[in-house]
């Protein structure tokens, strides 16, 4: 279990993956969009979303506005029980894929003044850290899952689309460790196409309906991100940097950086200077 309060002035302020734990977002500031499986979600102050186990996700600030959320991650066995429990006829739905969250809750139901009550308490719990604050943090997250499950708008059995989606999702998980691997290096659509059997025009559509952005920009993106890391932690030059990224031209890794980026590689690096500085 962990909280994390992230907080970004870029595009992306979640770079695409996907993780076993589920997950809560909780948005405090700003309009994002997140991609959650194949749909995307707007989200402003207040919003609350679920990702379910092994779905693919990612966030983008719209209109460059500052996004401020908190990622409430936990991995299902905490749920879990070694001895008899009533609880688990409950969750075991959840437990063995038969149950998916859903992706976001609507703020004008009473659902979602009941989760966002948990939600809230859970986050205070996590930062004041007071006696048996864990047991707390895990009763309020049996108390969001039972009152998703009374809630009849959201509760069905659906383990055939989960292990739909969990299928596909383990064709993409390929690709994504591909391009982890041999990022710097030319990869063309057909390509990657070829990695998940594919055709390239399927592919095309696919990516897009499930990252939001075409191969071509998620490519550039991984390898932006990849640079600026580089640029912050290392004493390589941008030269270095952009070919180590797998940009040939120096001019056209800064038009790109500062496309996704909104500053300059050079500024990028005085930035970091004046970090280390202070």
């Amino acid at each position: 279990f962990n909280i994390f309060h992230n907080n970004s002035d870029h595009h992306n302020i979640l770079s695409l993956h996907w993780h076993d734990n589920l997950e809560i977002i909780y948005m405090t500031q700003g309009h994002a969009i997140f991609y959650i499986g194949n749909q995307p979600f707007p989200a402003i102050p207040e919003d609350i979303l679920f990702v379910n186990s092994k779905q693919l996700h990612a966030g983008y600030s719209v209109d460059n506005t500052h996004v401020d959320y908190y990622a409430i991650v936990f991995h299902k066995s905490l749920l879990s029980s070694n001895v008899p429990d009533p609880l688990l006829e409950y969750i075991s739905p959840l437990m063995e894929g038969q149950l998916l969250l859903p992706n976001k809750v609507d703020s004008k139901s009473e659902l979602y003044k009941i989760i966002q009550t948990y939600i809230l308490k859970i986050i205070e719990e996590f930062n004041h850290i007071k006696l048996g604050y864990e047991l707390v943090i895990k009763s309020f997250l049996y108390l969001i899952i039972i009152s998703i499950l009374r809630d009849t708008t959201h509760a069905s059995d659906n383990r055939n689309t989960q292990n739909n989606y969990e299928r596909q999702m383990e064709r993409f998980n390929k690709l994504m460790a591909y391009i982890e691997e041999h990022f710097p290096e030319k990869i063309s659509v057909k390509q990657a196409a070829s990695i998940i059997n594919l055709s390239p025009h399927h592919f095309c559509k696919t990516f897009k309906k499930v990252t939001g952005r075409t191969f071509v920009e998620f490519l550039n993106l991984y390898r932006i991100n990849k640079a600026e890391e580089l640029l912050r932690n290392t004493s390589l030059t941008i030269t270095e940097i952009a070919e180590r990224v797998g940009f040939c031209n120096i001019n056209y890794f800064s038009r790109t950086f500062k496309e996704y980026k909104r500053y300059s590689p050079s500024q990028c690096r005085k930035s970091a200077y004046r970090s280390q500085a202070e």
